[in-house]
């Protein structure tokens, strides 16, 4: 991988080095150029710049703060004149600095040139160098697009680099006796390293769930070196957390920054007593890949991005389970507005339930009135209502609408999209009860109630979360395009002919 190169010119260096406190947005440039092994170097015309500086002292300074850069070797000008027809006119020796750097630039002697002059910004508008020199917010913003991963916006996992975590939490005490250097693996590799992980903490703070992740080169898998993998090192559940779809919340973690990511795979190891960890990844689509030389299974997903054929024949729901995330949006797939009440759709799908900003802060505070039940964030999910719908089948699409309330901040709007593993109907309280079971964010109140009040049955449906709209699609789009003739008022199918006014809410990382 070749090294990224930047030139900086005068003003940056001194916004940089400034002796009294560097600007936050200077240090993040600092910061992200150091983090992401970017040299910033010198031009030997900036020597002019600050010899031209009357004040003795402040010159000094100047001239030793350049010398923690590297700097470029002085380029043969071939003309001056050449130079005023490429970069405009040199009127004085501050122009003749500029536009050596610019021309630096145009010979790729560097790839950057970050200024924060107007007059170097003017002389390259509108030219195929405009779009490389860049000001310190640019560059920033550059850089955080180069380093920093998609945010998938699954909530309640953080996001920590592993010094930070402290290796006498209990969850680790089952990987110490399971693997003797891990201690020494941890400290040498994962801190000194600064390997990122996710982490889910109980209400005392201690560790409940922790992946350690990594990427890799394709090698790792029998790919090619070009492809990128995902390794999650450690994937580990807390004794006192089994039963609470931890497991499940960080592997849709994974799966998804994975897939937002542009990866090709990921994959971890794991012995073969973790039945529980094997069968949960078995349900999402990873097979087994071979043994590594501990006896440790390697348990691999491959991620394509080309579009997949509907899901059809009696295996579709289990093609629906182990395609996840992707979908298919081919015929003969149907797709459904399911109306959900905004209490529910809060409990379903915590990460968009947010109020309506407040005109004197502006911010999105999380909605968490008659808050309680067990947050919705994990991949299998379940939706109960009194639609008599019966034509839904494995890999159709749901498209969920929050009813209205006005201080939800997605009152009327599509916000999300899952897809249908399976129908079924519930006659009675214990028959929801059974149906629901291991996935429901339902009460047992709630179910109560809705039992009662349909003492016909009750639609059950069985999904898998895919994600949420962006930017969810309010009632007045929804109408004014065709898609819904109103407010849903129960399960609506949606005419094919309205996907065009869908799909740009739905970029997921891979084809539709």
């Amino acid at each position: 991988m070749s090294k990224t190169r930047a030139l900086i010119d005068t003003n940056v260096l001194i916004a940089l080095e400034d002796p009294g406190q560097t600007g936050p947005v200077a240090a993040e440039l600092s910061r992200r150029c150091q983090a992401g092994g970017i040299s910033l170097h010198i031009h030997p015309a900036m020597r002019d710049d600050f010899a031209r500086d009357r004040n003795e002292v402040r010159r000094l300074v100047s001239a030793s703060r350049m010398e923690k850069y590297p700097w470029l070797a002085l380029i043969a000008i071939r003309g001056w004149e050449l130079l005023e027809q490429q970069f405009g006119p040199i009127k004085n020796e501050n122009d003749r600095v500029d536009v050596q750097l610019l021309y630096a630039l145009s010979l790729d002697a560097i790839d950057i040139l970050i200024s924060q002059d107007e007059g170097i910004h003017k002389r390259v508008r509108g030219t195929p160098l405009e779009e490389r020199v860049l000001t310190i917010a640019d560059a920033v913003a550059w850089l955080k697009a180069l380093q920093d991963a998609v945010d998938d916006g699954v909530a309640f996992v953080a996001d920590v680099p592993a010094y930070s975590v402290d290796l006498a939490d209990p969850i680790f005490e089952s990987l110490r006796a399971d693997y003797e250097p891990f201690v020494h693996w941890w400290r040498t590799k994962c801190v000194v390293e600064h390997r990122d992980c996710w982490v889910i903490r109980g209400r005392d703070g201690l560790l409940d769930g922790l992946i350690v992740r990594k990427a890799e080169d394709g090698t790792e898998l029998g790919l090619t070196p070009s492809d990128k993998i995902l390794k999650l090192c450690t994937f580990k559940v807390g004794a006192r957390a089994q039963g609470h779809k931890v497991g499940e919340l960080l592997l849709r973690k994974a799966i998804w920054y994975a897939q937002l990511n542009g990866f090709d795979a990921l994959y971890l190891t794991t012995f073969p007593k973790q039945t529980m960890l094997i069968d949960l990844l078995g349900r999402y689509g990873f097979v087994t890949n071979g043994e590594n030389s501990t006896g440790e299974l390697i348990l691999a997903k491959y991620l394509p991005k080309d579009a997949i054929p509907a899901p059809t024949g009696d295996d579709a729901a289990h093609l629906v389970r182990t395609r996840y995330p992707r979908f298919s949006i081919a015929n003969p797939v149907t797709l459904f507005a399911v109306p959900v009440q905004w209490r529910f759709h809060r409990q379903l799908f915590p990460e968009v339930a947010k109020l309506v900003p407040t005109p004197l802060f502006n911010d999105d505070t999380i909605d968490d009135r008659e808050a309680g039940r067990v947050p919705g964030n994990t991949i299998r999910k379940v939706y109960v209502c009194r639609a008599k719908i019966k034509a839904m089948r494995a890999g159709d699409l749901l498209f969920f609408y929050q009813s209205k309330e006005e201080a939800a901040q997605n009152s009327q709007m599509l916000t999300t999209v899952g897809v249908v593993e399976q129908l079924r109907r519930a006659v009675g309280e214990a028959e929801l009860l059974r149906l629901t079971a291991g996935r429901s964010v339902y009460s047992r109140q709630d179910l109560e109630a809705m039992a009662a009040a349909s003492p016909n049955g009750l639609a059950v449906i069985d999904f898998l979360l895919i994600r949420h709209l962006s930017p969810p699609i309010g009632l007045k789009k929804l109408t004014n395009t065709g898609v819904l003739k109103g407010p849903p008022q129960s399960i609506t199918r949606i005419d094919r002919a309205g996907l065009p006014e869908l799909l740009p809410s739905m970029n997921f990382g891979f084809a539709l």
